[in-house]
């Protein structure tokens, strides 16, 4: 049965073919062709062939689209055992007690094969590096303690990293906030822009707290984070009352250490004395970076990304007699705890607003 359309189209050929004929049919050359081509013959039209009837199950499908589970093409089953049992479990038994044998102290050394998947050893640091100088932290914070560090080059972290730096020119990361040195670690934080609006370090307790953000790619086996985690053991109990300014006092909440008539708080230099792993630099971005003294650890979050951590500033009782740590507390006071030192808190931060308009306008 043909359709509507090779209806139409069989209708058109005959139609063509008999005005063809008409034209050319009394040729003697076309008959001539017409005798000598045999193809030229008209064929009766031959029926459409009927496709073969295939069974339901020989049906090539797709089993994806009809959710069977996916076939296995291999010559044995998923759970067969391949090979000697035996020697793998020998294997498995050598592995135990090898590593059993490196926790004991044995012949062992665990940590000559490393295992899959390990991260890279980091590079050697450079020749200069601040990785491998000792910061002078008793010199800064006798000096600096509370107030701001400028060098007069208009270099604001560079400013810090050359008071603390034995040598002239070390080289560091003038982008990172996390400034590694031999001894200890320096965290640099921003707690308030130009306009004096909180950025998400913020202070807590009157200045005795802070938040800080790690950065995103960083996590608890980082070494520079490990190295600030281990501010929170025990072990550091002695380190904390070995490293204290003269003035700070051993009883919390005890406040000493007035300023003198110069203005710089007293801090007398002990030989040999231990260094304090990790310090804090804080500012109004755009302004000084201000020495805010010695962090520990209270809490960490390795759950949020970036990691954040909450920080006791040891050297809080001092820092809140200096009018440029106070501007800090209250450009980026989260909880209002200031109390007492609110009135003063607010015109150090006014102040702070006010130099750098000037400082902005006079660019």
């Amino acid at each position: 049965m043909l359709t509507e359309y090779e209806q139409r189209r069989e209708a058109r050929i005959a139609r063509n073919r008999e005005i063809l004929m008409r034209l050319v049919g009394d040729l003697p050359a076309h008959k001539a062709l017409m005798e000598a081509d045999p193809r030229s013959s008209p064929k009766p039209k031959s029926a459409k062939r009927k496709a073969a009837s295939i069974p339901e199950g020989e049906q090539r499908r797709s089993g994806r689209i009809r959710n069977m589970p996916a076939p296995i093409y291999t010559s044995f089953e998923v759970d067969e055992d391949l090979g000697d049992a035996g020697a793998r479990a020998a294997r498995r038994e050598a592995r135990r007690k090898a590593s059993s044998s490196s926790r004991s102290g044995g012949s062992v050394a665990r940590d000559k094969v490393a295992p899959r998947g390990s991260p890279k050893p980091p590079a050697p640091p450079a020749k200069g590096s601040i990785k491998t100088l000792a910061a002078r932290v008793d010199e800064v914070a006798a000096k600096y303690l509370g107030r701001p560090i400028s060098d007069g080059t208009g270099a604001l972290k560079a400013a810090v990293i050359h008071a603390l730096a034995p040598i002239a020119n070390p080289r560091f990361s003038k982008y990172s906030g996390i400034q590694e040195w031999k001894n200890c670690v320096c965290l640099f934080a921003n707690v308030g822009d130009k306009n004096g609006n909180s950025y998400d370090n913020v202070f807590t307790h009157a200045g005795g707290q802070v938040s800080w953000f790690a950065q995103p790619t960083q996590h608890e086996e980082t070494p520079v984070i490990a190295r600030i985690l281990e501010t929170a053991h025990e072990k550091h109990d002695a380190t904390q009352d070995a490293t204290a300014p003269e003035g700070l006092g051993s009883i919390a909440g005890e406040e000493e250490g007035e300023e003198d008539a110069g203005g710089t708080m007293e801090h007398p230099k002990k030989k040999n004395r231990a260094v304090w792993p990790l310090h804090f630099f804080a500012r109004m971005e755009g302004c000084e970076y201000v020495y805010c003294g010695r962090l520990r650890v209270l809490e960490h979050f390795p759950n949020k990304t970036p990691m954040k951590f909450l920080f006791r500033l040891l050297d809080a009782p001092m820092l809140r007699h200096s009018d440029d740590f106070l501007g800090l507390v209250d450009l980026a006071d989260a909880d209002a705890s200031l109390g007492e030192h609110k009135p003063k808190a607010a015109a150090a931060s006014k102040k702070l607003k006010l130099e750098k308009e000037t400082k902005s306008t006079r660019r």
